[in-house]
């Protein structure tokens, strides 16, 4: 069961992040026109899965709540009756109207703010918002949403960028502008998300508690992977990138090899935070 619900949490994270990420890329290089008609059904079929796992989402949060079968009313009494069902209900408008905009290509911008605003409302119910003085808690409640939008806008610009780099032929200097505008934004994305990050963490592990080790031992692994997407990132930026822009053919053949690998260690981390919000960070 909790695998299940970790995995659910993680598909919604995922395709909420891509339709949030995909579209802030096309809004920035809506010059270069990057995407095309195949990406247009990833982000209205991401749409869906996130509408979809929401639902199934708040089925497993009844079942936590209460350990009875998910029932029609005992989903509304959890929409009704508790903190998390009132952001559930704001977030299921928010992604019924997404899923509605996501049919018409040309409300790219209003795509994003839905989808943005959607996953922003995550850092509601988070760890973080939950951890230490009530009296802070919109303010670790934004700062995890900060830290879900950077997120978003990172994974989701990996996956716009990953067609393009493994299309035949490489349209070299195209792909060198759209990386050269993902990276002027993706740096400050890559500092807030770090910084946001550290600050979720210490807010969420009080040093005055025992820490859980399971938490903690999936937390480092997190660090680690983020860790590794940073260096590809710094290396994307600072040699592969001006050797694109010069025209070779090395820069050209490793690309593909690191965007790539920056997505896959990307998803990697949404799988791992599907399943760290389920875990206890302190010793009961």
């Amino acid at each position: 069961m909790d695998t299940l619900f970790a995995v659910t949490r993680a598909l919604h994270f995922a395709s909420l992040m891509t339709v949030f990420g995909v579209g802030a890329l096309q809004i920035q290089t809506r010059d270069i026109a990057v995407g095309h008609a195949g990406m247009e059904r990833v982000l209205r079929w991401a749409s869906i899965v996130a509408l979809a796992t929401t639902i199934v989402w708040l089925a497993f949060v009844a079942i936590e709540m209460t350990g009875e079968a998910p029932g029609l009313r005992l989903l509304w009494s959890v929409v009704t009756a508790s903190g998390y069902g009132h952001v559930f209900a704001a977030r299921f408008m928010l992604l019924t109207l997404l899923c509605a905009i996501a049919l018409r290509p040309r409300l790219r911008l209003a795509r994003t703010i839905f989808a943005g605003a959607a996953l922003a409302a995550l850092g509601l119910t988070s760890h973080a918002a939950a951890a230490g003085d009530a009296d802070y808690r919109w303010l670790r409640a934004a700062g995890d949403a900060l830290h879900l939008l950077t997120a978003g806008f990172w994974l989701g610009g990996l996956v716009a960028l990953t067609p393009e780099v493994l299309a035949r032929p490489m349209d070299k200097p195209r792909i060198a502008a759209l990386l050269r505008r993902f990276s002027r934004y993706g740096m400050i994305s890559v500092a807030i998300l770090l910084a946001t990050g550290t600050l979720n963490g210490i807010a969420i592990l009080d040093t005055s508690m025992h820490w859980a080790g399971n938490y903690v031992g999936w937390l480092a692994f997190k660090i680690v992977l983020a860790g590794l997407m940073v260096a590809l990132a710094l290396t994307n930026r600072f040699s592969v990138l001006p050797g694109l822009e010069a025209g070779e053919a090395q820069a050209a053949e490793t690309i593909p090899l690191t965007v790539a690998a920056e997505l896959s260690f990307a998803l990697a981390i949404v799988l791992i935070v599907g399943f760290l919000g389920l875990m206890p960070p302190m010793q009961m």
